[in-house]
């Protein structure tokens, strides 16, 4: 069955992710971050807003894209060497405090009767967004400051945590903790394994001399 695709959706997305920072820059009095204009422009002609634009197919594809390389992006950012030290402990230490915060506000909200899981109300609390923190850091020139560091180092924390508490906490589509448990190790091999390819393969002269060979050829 052939989908009937059509990229005016798309098209309305990528004019407007040109046009927000292009604006900003036109006017720099506005000290604005761009992916804050963007978030706004994009709830205002999204479903929740105007509804002028669909999530159809290929926004959808463009958006699972776009998320995995701005997480690569973000990875790349991140310098480990810098984070066995305080900075690490410090990251490791606030992620703990926000969840500890969050525990207590969701408790006081059960408490009262308004939510059912206090774990998943601190959970979301306790969640952050990569994709948010690194493009504000980066406009503003500090994503290689300590500070900046210690902030991506944070988000990173509370992004993985967040994810595997809620993987193996409220997970409904695997047939339990254990079940969620066993897939989490799996990815951890995985990556694992594809590391020490890549550490394998950097220090493989035949594999750097073919890449050589190739890299200016089509």
């Amino acid at each position: 069955m052939m989908l009937d695709l059509h990229f005016t959706n798309l098209l309305v997305v990528m004019a407007i992710a040109f046009a927000a920072p292009m604006f900003l820059g036109l006017n720099p009095s506005l000290r604005l971050p761009g992916v804050i204009l963007e978030i706004v422009t994009g709830i205002i002609v999204g479903p929740s807003g105007l509804d002028w634009v669909k999530v159809d197919a290929p926004v959808a594809v463009l958006a699972l894209l776009g998320l995995a390389m701005l997480l690569f992006l973000s990875g790349l950012e991140v310098d480990l060497m810098r984070l066995t030290g305080s900075l690490g402990r410090a990251a490791l230490a606030g992620f703990g405090a926000s969840f500890t915060v969050a525990l207590v506000v969701g408790i006081g909200l059960d408490a009262a009767g308004l939510v059912s899981s206090p774990v998943f109300v601190a959970i979301v609390l306790s969640a952050t967004s990569l994709g948010v923190v690194i493009p504000v850091l980066k406009d503003s020139r500090l994503a290689q400051s300590d500070f900046g560091q210690l902030v991506i180092a944070a988000a990173s924390i509370a992004d993985v945590a967040t994810i595997l508490l809620l993987s193996l906490l409220f997970s409904r589509d695997g047939s339990g903790a254990g079940a969620t448990a066993v897939l989490l190790a799996g990815l951890f091999l995985v990556a694992a394994l594809v590391a020490m390819v890549v550490w394998v393969g950097e220090r493989s002269n035949r594999l750097a001399t073919a890449l050589l060979r190739l890299q200016d050829t089509t």
